[in-house]
């Protein structure tokens, strides 16, 4: 496989870097193209655009991969486990890597339980589907301190279901299979109501106060969140802010690239939904803000020299210039949190606490739905609905002096 770079002009006038592949079919053995636009402007982003040609190629080396139903044809008495490794191999190049390493943590977990009882493909049943998600609702997960093993939480084992819902449509679609053994079996417990996500609220003085106290003792973490506290950032999207995506000219902030953990780090222009591509009001407070870390990061990177390590231009990073595994910016936060007396608030609390303060300001659903990323309007409508139950039990009753005027009546 080859790429190699190619310009075009669109009925803008504007002129965008693609790369054309070149890869050899494996089922025809014939040569074919493809090409893939890099969003780059032909203007100042040559070397860039050069850049993406070896991860394009990588992205797309399974496209000259022998598929699996032409080369190996999958064998009916193939054994249940081995088929979870073939159907979490068909999907590596179809999802994002932090996905698929997801995936893998959750087929490892399935292996474990199934390995050893030596089932076929065939062989699963409704039935021993069933009695796994009962063993998992009690025994699902190992505690990591004292090694017993404890209950999964529901919302986990429909996570589990939802994985082998796929892995057995695959297997009908393969003819192996005749019907999908997962249909009919559900994962009984409480109601998502019930173990949903708690929303908890900072007011506008306890924010201020919070990065007050951050600013003295946890300095590391206050630009961290007070983009968590205003933006309503989620964590992959603070940390994968770039200087690039930053305009002190047109006071704009573009949320376009995150990073996110699972196994590994994983860096990606793209955020957790498409809904969350968006560019936001840089306000004046959030440019000092910014322009502070900027002015650091210089006379750090004039310190380090060749050392500095900052290559891809990232906002929030340690002194030399290395970007922050978000894992320890959780852990930071949480220790920070605790020492405020706050905790229950975790970094994404701060996301809520924003929705909050912007619905006091009179915002209306649908520009806050734009303002968190929300790709359904339900989820905004789900923290506006906490926030206004929270207000309205702690606030005066408006109706003791409304009901005045009858009070007569029971005199």
């Amino acid at each position: 496989m080859t790429g190699t770079l190619r310009t075009k002009t669109l009925s803008s006038g504007k002129s965008y870097y693609y790369i054309n592949l070149s890869y050899k079919d494996p089922r025809t053995n014939k040569w074919k193209a493809k090409t893939i636009s890099t969003g780059l402007e032909v203007k100042n982003n040559k070397r860039k655009a050069e850049a993406l040609i070896k991860q394009i190629l990588e992205q797309y080396a399974y496209l000259e991969d022998s598929p699996l139903s032409y080369d190996s044809p999958v064998d009916s008495d193939i054994s249940f486990c081995n088929y979870l490794d073939i159907w979490l191999a068909g999907r590596k190049f179809e999802i994002k890597n932090s996905t698929f390493e997801v995936y893998t943590f959750r087929i490892n977990a399935i292996k474990r339980y199934f390995e050893t009882k030596h089932y076929k493909l065939l062989d699963i049943t409704p039935k021993i589907l069933d009695t796994y998600f009962k063993y998992c609702l009690q025994y699902g997960k190992v505690n990591q301190k004292t090694k017993e093993l404890e209950p999964l939480s529901v919302r986990s084992v429909r996570d589990y279901r939802n994985i082998l819902y796929s892995v057995f449509a695959q297997a009908t679609i393969d003819g192996i299979l005749k019907v999908n053994p997962v249909n009919d079996v559900h994962v009984h417990g409480r109601k998502n109501k019930e173990y949903s996500e708690e929303y908890y609220f900072m007011t506008e003085d306890e924010i201020s106060e919070l990065l007050h106290f951050i600013s003295k003792n946890y300095p590391r973490l206050l630009g961290i969140t007070f983009m968590g506290a205003y933006y309503g950032l989620r964590r992959s999207e603070i940390l994968g802010l770039k200087w690039s995506a930053v305009d002190f000219d047109k006071k704009t902030l573009s949320i376009k690239h995150t990073v996110v953990r699972v196994k590994t780090v994983n860096a990606e222009d793209e955020t957790k939904t498409v809904a969350g591509k968006r560019v936001l009001n840089l306000f004046d407070t959030a440019e000092s803000c910014l322009r502070r870390i900027q002015k650091e990061q210089l006379q750090n990177k004039a310190f380090f020299q060749s050392d500095y390590q900052n290559h891809d231009g990232y906002v929030f990073t340690w002194e030399d210039g290395r970007a922050y595994n978000p894992d320890y910016i959780s852990k930071l936060f949480k220790k920070a949190m605790k020492s405020f007396g706050r905790p229950e608030i975790t970094l994404h609390n701060l996301r809520h606490s924003c929705a909050s303060m912007l619905i006091n300001k009179g915002w209306d659903i649908k520009k806050l739905q734009y303002w968190l990323g929300h790709t359904d309007a339900q989820t905004t409508l789900n923290i506006y609905s906490h926030f206004i139950r929270q207000r309205l039990n702690a606030s005066d009753n408006d109706l003791s002096q409304i009901s005045l005027a009858a009070a007569d009546l029971f005199a």
